[in-house]
């Protein structure tokens, strides 16, 4: 498990619809591009989403909410602990550490359930993936599928040119019936 004292719940952040990488992640963002940002995933759209999609921003907003609960809980831990140290009532001491490790256990599910949350978040990236890579394979099928039936046709069609000038040239070729009278001029009409 995570120690709780080391973890960094602004390391769980909104997951975009696809990955976008721009420039060095190793530089600072300011706040005014992060705030577009976020709002660029949070767009408010007027048509029906898919469900996967949904799931992604109810998953962001979960990932949002729970960072400022473990915020708020770490807060909490802090001064149950400075009241559990500095304070000779045992009532009050009771009661601190009793908020301590109430603080403590909260901060623990959070931690749990933020793992939890990238977990599911990067198994749907994955499958936004591979649901893509599966797509795009499927076009470049219908691709070649069309491509070969249009030089069918093409050599069809040549192929066709080609006996027509050779019937023109030659005259009908012979059936099983008997010669076939190649000028249809000299037939008596």
């Amino acid at each position: 498990m995570t120690d709780i004292d080391d973890f960094a719940p602004e390391l769980f952040g909104l997951w975009p619809a696809s990955h976008v990488y721009e420039g060095d992640p190793a530089q600072a963002v300011d706040a005014d591009r992060a705030k577009a940002v976020a709002e660029a995933c949070m767009l408010e759209t007027k048509s029906v989403a898919s469900p996967a999609e949904e799931l992604r921003v109810l998953l962001n907003e979960m990932t949002s909410e729970m960072r400022e609960q473990f915020a708020a809980f770490r807060a909490l831990r802090r001064a149950a602990e400075q009241a559990a140290s500095g304070n000779s009532d045992d009532a009050a001491a009771k009661l601190a550490r009793a908020d301590l490790k109430a603080a403590t256990d909260a901060m623990s599910l959070i931690v749990r359930t933020l793992e939890k949350i990238d977990q599911l978040q990067r198994q749907f990236a994955r499958d936004r993936e591979q649901a893509a890579e599966e797509s795009e394979a499927a076009r470049g099928l219908d691709h070649v599928k069309t491509k070969f039936l249009a030089l069918i046709e093409e050599r069809a069609k040549a192929r066709a040119r080609q006996l027509l000038a050779e019937w023109q040239r030659d005259g009908a070729p012979p059936t099983d019936d008997g010669p076939v009278v190649a000028n249809r001029e000299a037939e008596p009409g």
